[in-house]
Order: C-alpha cells, then sequence, then structure tokens
C-alpha cells in the first residue's frame, strides 16, 4: 500500500502506482539506452523477454522506494 494519496488531475483521478509506474518507464527507458552500445543484447536470447524482466525489476526498486 502506497502512502501517497489519489492524485486528481483535470477530473481524473490518478491512483498513486500511475506515477510509480511512470518513474520506472522513464528509469527503463534511460536504462536500455546506456546498455544498447555496451553490445549486452547480443548475448540475449530473447531481447523482448528481457526488456520485459528488467522493467519489472525497475518498477519493483522504485515501488520500494515510494513505501
Amino acid at each position: 500500500m502506497s502512502l501517497l494519496p489519489v492524485m486528481v488531475i483535470f477530473g481524473l483521478s490518478f491512483p498513486p502506482v500511475f506515477f510509480e509506474l511512470l518513474v520506472s518507464m522513464v528509469m527503463f527507458l534511460l536504462l536500455r539506452r546506456l546498455l544498447q552500445p555496451t553490445g549486452i543484447y547480443d548475448f540475449v536470447w530473447h531481447p523482448a523477454l528481457f526488456n520485459t524482466a528488467m522493467y519489472c525489476c525497475v518498477f519493483y526498486l522504485i515501488s520500494c522506494l515510494f513505501v
């Protein structure tokens, strides 16, 4: 359970996890941009699965910071 309140923007209510998803998406995109030039994707069997797992890990870490 997050300690952040529900945010209402232009009449739309957003749960606290929505902002955690946005922050984790930005962090994931930065991490992916940093990893692409290193050539790590040459050693990955399924890049889309790797990206999904990496996003889940980033989201978990971000959500641990907000709780």
